[in-house]
């Protein structure tokens, strides 16, 4: 289970990275709050979301990192981006049924 005060601190930090420039990636905040983490830093990922829902604080994250968007540009810019995201997981999930069904001859 993980305490108010971790989500609170992963708010602080992410606060102090505001605008795109000024990106943290998920191993350094686990790092900065001694958080067990693996090559993939899922849980610290994991908490991150946490503390964005609990706060509702308007954070976007890349590949480079996480960053408090601090206008509307950056929130369009990243709103494009997952909906990108989005469009690459339907062709995927559409280009595997189709694999599927031609591989069994279904």
């Amino acid at each position: 289970m993980v305490s108010n005060q971790t989500l609170l601190e992963i708010k602080n930090i992410l606060e102090k990275h505001k605008g795109k420039a000024n990106q943290i990636s998920a191993g350094k905040i686990a790092e900065m709050l001694n958080l067990r983490q693996e090559d993939t830093h899922i849980a610290p990922r994991t908490l991150i979301l946490k503390a964005i829902k609990q706060f509702n604080i308007p954070v976007a994250g890349s590949s480079k990192g996480y960053y408090l968007i601090t206008d509307q540009e950056e929130l369009e810019e990243y709103m494009s981006s997952i909906d990108g995201r989005i469009e690459k997981i339907k062709d995927r999930k559409s280009t595997v049924k189709e694999a599927f069904k031609k591989y069994y001859n279904l």
